[in-house]
């Protein structure tokens, strides 16, 4: 059985995780799918430090990729993938289905 001491513990870890921790590395691939003009592109340090806040999906535009959805003001939300091919597929997947 799990004491209250320990669970208290789990929790605060738990609170500690901020939006930094989950910006993935430089060298991943996105790109700003409120642009409809924005192309894939490899992300540096310069490109990620105004990212005020990201969430980890593994659903975007109805694929099965593992992303992160990055939000740096209100005209621009990364879209980040692990490879140039992923984020590639990603965004002709988006630009299929929109408007």
């Amino acid at each position: 059985m799990i004491s209250k001491l320990a669970i208290s513990v789990i929790l605060v870890a738990a609170a500690g995780v901020t939006a930094a921790d989950r910006v993935p590395p430089p060298g991943n691939y996105g790109f700003n799918w409120l642009d409809p003009e924005s192309r894939c592109s490899k992300l540096t340090a310069k490109d990620l430090a105004p990212v005020s806040e990201c969430t980890v999906s593994t659903n975007a535009f109805g694929l099965r990729l593992n992303s992160h959805l990055c939000r740096v003001n209100a005209h621009i939300e990364l879209v980040v993938y692990e490879t140039a091919a992923q984020c590639q597929e990603a965004l002709e997947t988006m630009q299929a289905n929109g408007p």
